[in-house]
């Protein structure tokens, strides 16, 4: 079953960023989640909070970078969208749907357990946090294989969709020359029997002797 769409549109044009952006804020969504939980895990031994500290930084530059590769996303996917066929839109469509769930209820999630295990300041609140900053590890893991396919199985957003619709535009030019050239081979063809049919007729036809006046 497909999740509702969220509508965030007010998103799209918040920055003109250019096009194939949306790889590189990717790696950074990939990438700092699990520098996080990693510093997270140490913390649990040394309760410092400048570490919590540390970590509310990173996890403020990771919202960043999220709607980062949400803006550029958008924008790749427009670019790449009328290159695409029927199975690669839904896909395409869907995998935008599921990055918003991921920003506005997956780090919101996250950002409730991390305020509720620095004020309760407990092991057990600091390991549920822990257990729920995984789980939004794998979703983001999960996103970027779904995107991952997106590229190798329908090249989306990446050069080779333009080399085919370029590959598709000369053969639809190599068709045209083509088919302009039988044509007119065509008439050629049809001139040359129309004339030879008279020269035929010509030949056939005797004159008509013409009466002598008595």
């Amino acid at each position: 079953m497909a999740l509702p769409e969220i509508n965030i549109s007010f998103l799209d044009n918040m920055v003109n960023l250019p096009i194939h952006m949306h790889p590189v804020f990717v790696h950074f969504v990939i990438s700092l989640p699990i520098i996080i939980f990693l510093i997270e895990l140490t913390n649990l031994a040394f309760r410092r909070k400048t570490l919590d500290i540390v970590n509310i930084g990173l996890l403020a530059l990771l919202l960043i970078f999220l709607f980062g590769a949400y803006i550029a996303g958008v924008k790749d996917g427009k670019e790449a969208w009328d290159l695409l066929d029927t199975d690669a839109q839904t896909a395409l469509k869907a995998h935008k749907i599921f990055g918003v769930y991921i920003i506005l209820f997956g780090f919101a999630t996250v950002a409730i357990f991390k305020t509720i295990s620095m004020i309760k300041n407990r092991i057990i609140f600091k390991v549920l946090y822990l257990l729920v900053f995984a789980l939004f590890i794998v979703l983001i893991l999960k996103q970027g294989k779904d995107g991952g396919e997106l590229v190798n199985l329908y090249g989306v957003n990446v050069d080779r969709a333009k080399v085919l619709d370029d590959k598709l535009f000369d053969l639809q030019s190599a068709y045209d020359d083509l088919n302009a050239s039988l044509m007119e081979l065509k008439a050629d063809k049809n001139g040359t029997k129309k004339q030879k049919s008279i020269k035929d007729m010509n030949v056939t036809v005797a004159p008509v002797p013409i009466a002598k006046k008595i």
